[in-house]
C-alpha cells in the first residue's frame, strides 16, 4: 500500500511539473508563479479551458505574478496541499471546510453566478432519471434501484442527495445499489441515459451545461422531486447552499491574498474570463454554517466522533512528559493568543477596506455597479409588494470631453466629484445615486406614486448638474437623462437599463440638457 501511495505521489509531482513546463515559455523568469487548484467535477481539459482565463485576468492585474489553473480531483488535493504545491484552492464548500481544518486554508471570495437574468450565489444537487421511466416518480421509488454517483466525497453530487434521502427514510447504502463512477459528473448522466443506472446524482447546472454543449437532449431526463426554489435558474432537487469559495494556503502572504481578493471583487460583471467559467462575478466570502450542519448530521470530518481518552491512564504513564508538554502548551498558547489578536485586527481592517472597494466608486465615493444591482433588486421587490413604481434614470454628461481636453483630467475629476455631491443633496435619503462609469451616473428613485414626481425630480437633477461648474473653467455643464419606469415600462432590471439607455440617446438627439421618459417626448430643462 505504501508503495502504491508513493507511486501516486510521484505521478502527481510529474503532473505538476508538466503544467509548470506548459506555461514556462509565457512566464518571465522574474515572475512568481501561483498555482490555483480547481476541483475538476467535469473533464480536466474542460476545467483548464474554463478557469485559465480567470487566472490570466489575475496575472494581467498583478504584475510580476503569473497564475496557473491546476485541475484536481478531491483526493489529489490532499497530496498537493500536503506537499505545498498549491497557493490557492477553488473547491466545493464541504471540501473547503475539510481543507480549512486540515491545512489552514482561508476563504477570500465566493462565486456569484447568473443564468437567464437571475444572479445567484448558491447551488444544490439534482436527482434525475430517464424521462421514459414512469416507475420512478418519488425518492421512495429509488429503493432497490441502481444509482450512479461520483464518489462519497462529492458534496453536490452525493452528500446533498444522501441527506435528502435520509429525510424521507431512505438509506441509500442499504436500500439501493450505489455505483461510484468517479469524475467527471458527465459519467453519471451518460450511465442513466444508456440504461446502466436507473437514476443519477449531479450538481445543479451540470445537466443544463451538457445540454448547452449538445452532449445530451435535456428532454430525455426527468428530475425526481424537483425543489421549488423561487428565482433559482437551474434544475434542482435539494436545498441550496453557498457557492464555491476561493481560499488561500497559509504560506501565501496576507498582502498577496488581499490583492487577489480585491482584484476578483473588482472584476467587472460578466467579464469574458467570468463567462468562460460560467460565473457572473465574485462577492465577499459567505458563511458556511449550512454546509457544516449537513456534515455534522452525517459525522463527516472534522465533525466525526473521536475515540474517548482516559486521562488518568495518560497521566500515570506519561506524567513528566505531560507536565513539560502542558507548560510548553501554555507558553505557546500565550504567544499564539497575542499573535492571533494582532492578525485579527489586521484582517478586520483588510476586510473593511475590501468591502468598501467592492461597493464604492473610488473617485466619487458613490455606490458602484455591484451595490446598485443589489439595491435595485431590493427596490423592485419592495415596489412589487407595495404596488408602487421605481425609476431608473441614466444620466450622461453633455460636452464633458472638452473639459478634459482643455483643462486636463484633474479638472474633469473635480467636476465629476461636484456633480456627485450635488446629486446626492438633490434626491431623497431613500434614493440612490451611483456612478455607472466614465461620465455616466444612475439614479434609482423609489416610492413613486405619481409620474409628475419624476418630471419634478429630473428638473432638480438637471439644475444640480448645471450648478456643478466651479471647476469647469466657464464651460457649461449639463446632462441628457433617460428614464425607465418599473413596472409600467419594464419589469426586468436589464430591460429597465436598456430602455433608460435608449431614452438617454433620444435626449442627446434633442440637444441635451433634458430628460426623456422611455417612449415619451423630451421634457426641456
Amino acid at each position: 500500500m505504501r508503495g502504491l501511495q508513493g507511486f501516486v505521489v510521484v505521478l502527481l509531482a510529474l503532473f505538476f511539473c508538466l503544467i509548470a513546463d506548459a506555461h514556462a515559455e509565457a512566464v518571465p523568469e522574474t515572475d512568481t508563479v501561483r498555482r490555483v487548484g480547481v476541483t475538476s467535477f467535469r473533464d480536466k481539459s474542460v476545467t483548464i479551458r474554463e478557469w485559465q482565463p480567470t487566472m490570466d485576468y489575475l496575472s494581467s492585474r498583478m504584475p510580476g505574478t503569473h497564475f496557473i489553473a491546476v485541475p484536481l480531483t478531491l483526493p489529489e488535493f490532499e497530496i498537493a496541499l500536503a506537499h505545498g504545491e498549491l497557493d490557492f484552492v477553488l473547491t466545493n464548500p464541504q471540501h473547503y471546510i475539510i481543507m480549512e481544518t486540515r491545512f489552514g486554508v482561508s476563504r477570500l471570495a465566493t462565486l456569484v453566478k447568473r443564468e437567464n437574468g437571475v444572479t445567484v450565489n448558491r447551488f444544490g444537487g439534482v436527482i434525475f432519471t430517464r424521462s421514459d421511466r414512469p416507475d420512478i416518480q418519488r425518492l421512495e421509488d429509488l429503493k432497490g434501484k441502481h444509482i450512479a454517483a461520483v464518489d462519497r466525497t462529492s458534496f453536490a453530487a452525493f452528500l446533498l442527495q444522501y441527506d435528502l434521502a435520509r429525510q424521507v427514510g431512505l438509506d441509500l447504502d442499504k436500500d439501493t445499489h450505489l455505483q461510484f463512477l468517479g469524475f467527471p459528473q458527465d459519467n453519471c448522466v451518460m450511465a442513466v441515459l444508456e440504461g446502466r443506472a436507473d437514476a443519477g446524482f449531479a450538481r445543479s447546472g451540470v445537466l443544463e451545461a451538457m445540454a448547452r454543449e449538445g452532449s445530451i437532449p435535456l428532454s430525455s431526463l426527468r428530475i425526481i422531486q424537483p425543489a421549488p426554489h423561487r428565482d433559482f435558474p437551474f434544475l434542482v432537487s435539494t436545498g441550496l447552499y453557498p457557492e464555491w469559495p476561493l481560499a488561500a494556503a497559509p504560506h501565501v502572504p496576507i498582502d498577496v491574498a488581499n490583492q487577489v481578493a480585491a482584484t476578483l471583487l473588482m472584476m467587472p460583471p460578466d467579464h469574458p474570463a467570468a463567462r468562460s467559467a460560467r460565473y457572473y462575478r465574485w462577492s465577499t466570502p459567505l458563511e458556511y454554517q449550512q454546509v457544516q450542519a449537513v456534515m455534522r448530521r452525517h459525522h463527516i470530518y472534522p465533525y466525526d466522533k473521536s475515540e474517548p481518552i482516559n486521562l488518568r491512564d495518560v497521566l500515570q504513564q506519561y506524567l513528566l512528559p505531560v507536565a513539560i508538554g502542558l507548560a510548553l502548551m501554555v507558553l505557546g498558547l500565550a504567544i499564539l493568543y497575542v499573535r492571533t489578536r494582532q492578525l485579527n485586527v489586521a484582517l478586520k481592517a483588510s476586510r473593511l477596506k475590501l468591502s468598501d472597494m467592492a461597493h464604492q466608486d473610488a473617485l466619487t465615493g458613490l455606490p458602484n455597479r455591484n451595490l446598485l444591482e443589489d439595491r435595485l433588486t431590493q427596490a423592485l421587490a419592495q415596489a412589487d409588494r407595495a404596488n408602487s413604481k421605481v425609476a431608473i434614470c441614466l444620466a450622461d454628461l453633455d460636452g464633458f470631453k472638452p473639459i478634459n481636453d482643455k483643462l486636463g483630467h484633474k479638472a474633469g475629476d473635480d467636476v465629476l466629484q461636484d456633480i456627485a455631491n450635488n446629486l446626492k443633496a438633490t434626491v431623497r435619503a431613500g434614493d440612490t445615486v451611483a456612478r455607472w462609469g466614465g461620465d455616466e451616473f444612475v439614479l434609482l428613485i423609489t416610492g413613486i406614486t405619481d409620474i409628475d414626481q419624476i418630471d419634478e425630480t429630473m428638473r432638480r437633477v438637471l439644475a444640480a448638474v448645471a450648478r456643478s461648474n466651479t471647476h469647469s473653467g466657464g464651460l457649461p455643464v449639463s446632462a441628457s437623462i433617460g428614464v425607465s419606469i418599473f413596472p409600467t415600462d419594464a419589469q426586468a432590471p436589464q430591460t429597465l437599463f436598456k430602455n433608460a439607455d435608449a431614452a438617454m440617446y433620444e435626449a442627446k438627439k434633442r440637444g441635451g440638457n433634458c430628460h426623456v421618459l422611455h417612449a415619451a417626448e423630451p421634457v426641456p430643462a
